[in-house]
């Protein structure tokens, strides 16, 4: 709760002249938002009908709250400041209200004091207060001041309003406090710092923590729509409920009969006795909206939604659309629609999903999308008996997702590894943020299936990437995210470390008691990329186990290896799982991680297989060295996090940020919905704010203008063409290099201009670049990952190959480092065939550069740095092209809201960053 004199005796400064008129409603304002005791609210601009609902929420507060607020007891709002209140123009006068139901619970509003100054205040419910509503109120109305371009806020509070104190103090922004006359005066930039941004995704994390808490960990469970049908969905829910051990309270909602399962039943969702903690809606689609009004009105804070087809029609979509706007204004999270459910094994066990069975307790977490590929993830849990501790089905995440999914395990310390099968993401950057995060102490897997960017699951409800799949697959490699390409795949990977752990190092070590199998594992090893440092094949194939023990034995004790691979070719006599269990032994001593590759009868097989299903401490057992090896290899890559870059993003302190926002609002006040292409003057000056500086060129109209532009720049200059397609290609005849003098020059224009007479497009004299290996350096806004930073060098051979490395920015200085190195053709960069090493530490400062470029200035939808000449020293930015189009609505940025509803993904703010979204 803050306080402002904003009413009766305010000493506000109010600017001279008429209110302005004002703005269109700011649509894009509107947002659904997480709070810290895991509920959700819906957060809007002020309109003037909420002039009654803003007095019942003035009369609710307690004399204190009031007093601290305006200064003065004020029991009820007169007339006149309801007027004031309500009625706003958006831009010098701003106010947000959030709402639980229909009440308002909370109210924050600036009023701009200077032009690029704002007085900010805020006031929360009593019964709300502690729940981080006047932090979140904070960061919408930082967003929006910055839209109106605001730069720094102000407000004056009361010593004794401590909480408010600490919302300014605790916000990451510098503050400054001055005791004034028994007022504290407060004031801030507000330009999003790191530690801004840091402090937010903490709130997020714990907010979107404390939800999961709440939906997964429920006291009571309300079943709505409960058959006697033994093969209806609620009734298979409740069944695996009662077998799950659950301790909680159990309430069914079912129509037809007055008790099921020894159940007692309810013929209303109003006739439930008592708060519920979570309600299953197994309804048909279209009564699924009054069910959440009904839960609503008994207290259920969570709600799980299996039924499926909310997305096989406009309306469906609609009515998917509807549901979580409905349940997140009332407080609560939903689950699906389309959820296989979720479990959980151990001390508090339970299951609301369709599991064939529950699994044994381990450290495994799962989570799956759609209800086909967590069927399937359940099938393949009970198949290898994997150690399972949770296991959750997002469905079509139109409000729970998988980053809500990764917030909440991070803080669980049974979990040891998690799985994810993913077929589409709502929040990329986000993920990667969270995973960065989470691989530090967690192993995190991930299954994307092939195809799975342009053949989404019905009810995944996305934007589409414009990028190759690559791009987003660099990103996730490099965040500490080790991808599978199947079911099996992730689940191998994922048994392997739940039963093992980590390798604690890269060294490979195989053995086989078949030469042919040997080299088979080798040639496995070889292609994942391993390094294999002991090999031994000479073990004899005899009946006789303890051979194969023996050499397992030497090979562990050693301290040379880290992972052992043993290929064995069953001699088809004694117990093949008691060997297993001796070298099991022999390797926790040794604290080397095993895995097997068996050859034999499918019935020997199935028997050691059904060993390793009930007891975790054996390894896992595999029929094929391929199989084998990709399990090994993506337990390393897991191993291999702490090559992760986890550095603090790069800054340059002679960046003129405030020059390029104000040349881009400019070339923005006329320009339409459509992209436009810069001037060379224009991009020049704005590449320069951010240290770029292009090689200097100047446009000629005839012969004797292109000898005076030249002689100004000096000889020797190069002679291009301005056409996009011909600039840069001497290879077309639209580039001569290194014309010495005006002879030369005469006769090189008139022969360019005879030979591009198809062209229209001008000529240009440029200054000679240093020889060096051309690169390319691009950024491009992207729809579903935001600003996305690319770097190859430069050539046909190149772009055919695709041979391009992406990452999302900002950069540390090893980040842009890891960029300049990634394409693989980047070798030329280190010196090749006699030539020098070129600068690769002047491109990397170029990438952070543009990496700083692309985060700060959203409307940049497009830029293009070709070429670049990399040189024994330093670097030379030949040709530039700039694009911009209207700032996009970024998914995850400097405001926490959750997405997947009206208003869920607002246009940024000036110079910011959209919305921190799920």
């Amino acid at each position: 709760m803050v306080d402002r004199r904003d009413g009766p005796g305010s000493r506000r400064r109010r600017g001279p002249g008429a209110e302005p008129p004002s703005a269109a409603y700011p649509a894009h304002w509107e947002a659904d938002i997480a709070l810290r005791d895991g509920s959700a609210a819906h957060l809007r601009p002020i309109l003037p009908s909420d002039a009654e609902a803003l007095q019942a929420f003035h009369q609710r507060q307690s004399e204190h709250s009031r007093y601290l607020r305006f200064f003065a007891p004020m029991p009820r709002l007169s007339l006149r400041d309801l007027q004031r209140f309500t009625h706003v123009d958006h831009d010098d006068r701003v106010a947000l209200v959030v709402l639980a139901g229909e009440d308002i619970i909370a109210v924050g509003r600036y009023d701009r004091i200077e032009p690029r100054v704002a007085e900010v205040a805020f006031n929360v419910s009593d019964s709300r207060q502690g729940t981080g509503v006047a932090s979140m109120l904070l960061e919408h109305l930082v967003a929006a001041a910055r839209e109106r371009g605001i730069d720094e806020f102000t407000a004056e509070v009361l010593p004794q309003n401590a909480k408010m104190i600490n919302v300014f103090t605790e916000t990451g922004f510098d503050v400054d406090r001055v005791l004034d006359d028994g007022v504290i005066l407060v004031s801030f930039r507000i330009d999003p710092t790191a530690r801004s941004l840091a402090v937010m995704a903490e709130r997020e994390h714990r907010a979107e923590a404390r939800a999961m808490d709440r939906l997964l960990h429920p006291r009571s469970v309300l079943l709505i729509g409960v058959s006697s049908r033994a093969d209806s969905p609620g009734g298979r829910v409740l069944a695996a409920l009662e077998a799950s051990g659950y301790t909680g309270e159990v309430h069914v909602v079912a129509r037809e009969v007055l008790e099921l399962r020894g159940h007692r039943t309810h013929g209303r969702i109003s006739d439930v006795p008592g708060t519920v903690d979570l309600a299953v809606i197994a309804l048909r689609p279209e009564d699924c909206r009054d069910a959440i009004e009904e839960c609503a009105r008994i207290g259920v804070r969570s709600v799980l939604i299996p039924t499926e087809g909310f997305w096989d029609s406009d309306s469906g979509r609609a009515q998917q659309r509807e549901l979580v706007a409905r349940a997140r204004l009332h407080g609560m999270r939903l689950l699906g629609p389309g959820s296989l459910g979720f479990l959980r094994t151990g001390e508090d066990p339970i299951s609301l999903s369709l599991a064939p069975r529950m699994p044994r307790p381990g450290p495994v977490a799962l989570a799956g999308q759609s209800s086909a590929l967590s069927a399937m993830l359940l099938a393949g849990t009970d198949r290898r008996g994997l150690g399972l501790h949770e296991f959750v089905g997002v469905g079509n995440r139109a409000d729970v997702s998988l980053n809500d999914t990764l917030q909440h395990w991070e803080e669980d310390e049974q979990v040891g590894v998690i799985g994810l099968a993913l077929e589409s993401m709502g929040n990329p950057r986000k993920f990667t943020r969270i995973a960065r995060r989470l691989t530090r102490s967690t192993p995190l897997i991930v299954l994307r299936p092939p195809g799975s960017e342009s053949h989404l699951p019905p009810g995944h409800d996305v934007r589409t990437s414009a990028l190759p799949r690559r791009a987003l697959d660099q990103v996730l490699d490099s965040a500490g995210v080790v991808q599978t390409r199947g079911v099996d795949h992730l689940l191998d990977v994922v048994d392997a470390i739940g039963r093992q752990g980590l390798p604690l190092g890269h060294r490979v070590g195989l053995l086989s008691n078949t030469g042919a199998l040997g080299a088979s594992l080798r040639g496995a090893a070889d292609d994942a990329g391993l390094t294999v440092v002991a090999d031994n094949r000479s073990v004899p194939l005899t009946a006789d186990p303890r051979l194969i023990q023996r050499a397992f034995t030497s090979m562990a004790a050693l301290g040379a290896v880290d992972l052992v691979v043993a290929g064995v070719v069953d001699p088809q006599v004694g117990d093949g799982a008691e060997m297993l269990r001796q070298m099991a032994t022999v390797a926790r001593r040794a604290e080397v991680v095993l895995l097997v590759c068996l050859v034999t009868t499918e019935e020997r097989f199935g028997a050691v297989q059904q060993a390793v299903r009930e007891d975790s401490s054996l390894p896992p057992v595999h029929a094929t060295p391929y199989v084998v090896m990709r399990a090994g290899a993506g337990m390393l890559a897991a191993a291999r996090r702490s090559d992760i870059d986890d550095e603090e993003p790069a800054q340059r302190e002679d960046l003129e940020r405030h020059r390029a926002r104000e040349l881009v609002d400019a070339l923005s006040e006329d320009a339409g919905p459509a992209e436009r292409e810069l001037s060379a003057q224009d991009a020049a000056a704005l590449l320069a704010a951010y240290g770029i500086e292009l090689l200097a060129s100047r446009p000629i109209t005839d012969v004797d203008d292109a000898i005076e532009q030249a002689a100004a720049i000096g000889y020797p200059v190069a002679l291009k063409s301005t056409d996009p397609e011909l600039r840069h290609r001497a290879d077309l005849g639209g580039v001569r290099l290194g014309v010495p003098d005006a002879v030369q020059l005469r006769h090189a224009v008139t022969a360019m201009r005879r030979d591009l007479a198809f062209s229209s497009a001008p000529l240009e004299v440029q200054a000679m670049a240093p020889t060096g290996v051309p690169m390319v350096v691009r950024s491009v806004e992207d729809p579903s990952l935001g600003p996305v930073v690319s770097l190859s060098v430069a050539g046909d051979a190149t772009d055919l190959l695709d041979d391009i490395a992406y990452a999302i920015p900002p950069f540390s200085e090893k980040g842009a480092r890891a960029l300049v190195d990634a394409p693989a053709t980047a070798v030329k960069l280190r010196g090749t065939r006699g030539l020098p090493p070129a600068d690769r530490e002047a491109l990397a400062d170029l990438v952070v550069r543009v990496g700083l470029l692309a985060e700060d200035l959203p409307e940049v939808c497009r830029l293009e740095l070709y070429p670049v000449l990399v040189a024994q020293h330093g670097v030379t930015v030949v040709g530039a092209t700039v694009c911009l189009a209207p700032a996009p609505n970024r998914t995850d940025g400097a405001r926490r809201v959750l997405s997947g509803a009206p208003g869920s993904a607002p246009r940024p703010a000036r110079g910011g960053r959209g919305t921190m979204a799920r």
